[in-house]
């Protein structure tokens, strides 16, 4: 709720394409930062502490964001900080949101569990820019942003009642923290598979992402859809990223093979070339569903073969390595993406990061084999 409604509120503040690639880009450029980090942290703290905590400050940031707009006093710099702090709470939580998986599900239901972990996090997205579109619609946008603070305090909460294990003594990082950042990175170098498997992240985080900073521009100048509109997209994509993660939880339990995760990114960026020049709504709502359940099965896959093959005392530190590829690299997307769209429009700004990506996965099907034999129920935990 609070993603879409900060979208149109910045789009409603400054009418700008950049602006909305800028707010984007504040919200995710952390991850750059900080992902090496937290990365760390997830393999030394108390995670129960740790994820309970940052949700109450992104509880915080919600607060702030919704009184500056039910004042009526908020404006794009306000907007521009607010998501750059927020971002950065989430940088240090997501690796432990990660790695917390691994501590409390058997190796081989791990695939279900991140694909049902994907599922309850998409069927958010088809209940929350639905109902924000509703409440924009109907003129409190600021309720999205009350929503989102409460939620995120009970969110808090119900962590804290979580019985989460604490690292084994054998497991734990008691080095220095310089030596365990440059661990993790040695580590993944060493490892051919595994640095393929966190590189090849960053494509879509370049060339495809951007598509949900742009959402609203095709919401309100391309299909002209308006408000609700934008909240029947975003629920076309939740719908199919749904299925899409029920559909790998059920087949394939264990986490899929790296055939699955290569299809799946195919596919997502046929998806996003179809959406991107499609004038129909019907049609931009099944792209946008293929895009999304595509997207799940790629990054659901690829997710789950990293837990699999890391070693446990680093896999906070390679999730972080992969965060910091899938998540910490969008930031240049979104301006990329904005700045093409500002110059040619949003459609080409889609297409061509679609056929880029399908340019780049050919090359690394062609040039690195290895992939489209990973399985993850054949691979030798902690091995590489």
């Amino acid at each position: 709720m609070q993603a879409t409604a900060q979208g149109w509120l910045v789009l409603s503040l400054t009418d700008s394409n950049i602006a909305l690639g800028a707010t984007s880009a504040a919200a995710t450029a952390p991850i750059l930062f900080l992902s090496i980090l937290a990365g760390v942290l997830a393999d030394r703290v108390d995670l129960r502490r740790l994820l309970a905590g940052a949700q109450l400050a992104a509880a915080g940031v919600a607060a702030i964001l919704a009184i500056l707009t039910m004042t009526r006093v908020v404006e794009f710099w306000h907007v521009l900080v607010l998501a750059f702090v927020s971002g950065a709470v989430g940088a240090l939580a997501t690796p432990a949101f990660q790695a917390v998986v691994s501590t409390i599900v058997d190796r081989s239901a791990i695939g279900s569990a991140i694909a049902l972990n994907s599922a309850q996090f998409n069927l958010s997205r088809v209940l929350g820019p639905t109902v924000a579109g509703l409440v924009i619609a109907a003129g409190s946008l600021v309720l999205a942003f009350w929503a989102n603070a409460i939620g995120l305090v009970i969110v808090a909460i119900l962590i804290w009642t979580l019985p989460i294990r604490r690292a084994s003594s054998a497991a734990r990082v008691e080095a220095s923290l310089w030596a365990n950042l440059t661990d993790g990175i040695r580590y993944v170098r060493a490892e051919r598979t595994i640095a393929i498997l966190v590189l090849l992240a960053a494509v879509p985080a370049l060339f495809i992402l951007n598509y949900l900073v742009l959402m609203p521009v095709f919401a309100r100048d391309i299909l002209k859809i308006g408000a609700p509109g934008l909240g029947l997209l975003n629920a076309s994509l939740g719908v199919g990223a749904l299925s899409g993660a029920l559909l790998v939880a059920i087949l394939r339990p264990s986490g899929g093979s790296g055939r699955l995760m290569m299809v799946g990114l195919g596919s997502a960026s046929v998806g996003l070339i179809v959406f991107g020049l499609s004038p129909w709504l019907p049609l931009s709502c099944v792209a946008l569903a293929a895009l999304g359940a595509s997207q799940v099965a790629y990054y659901a896959t690829t997710n789950t073969l990293i837990q699999v093959l890391v070693w446990p005392r680093l896999r906070g530190r390679v999730l972080s390595l992969y965060i910091l590829t899938s998540l910490g690299v969008i930031p240049f997307g979104n301006l990329l993406a904005g700045a093409i769209a500002e110059e040619f429009g949003p459609p080409l700004a889609l297409a061509g990061g679609g056929t880029v990506t399908l340019m780049i996965l050919a090359i690394v099907a062609i040039n690195f084999p290895v992939l489209r034999g990973l399985r993850a129920e054949h691979a030798p935990s902690g091995t590489g």
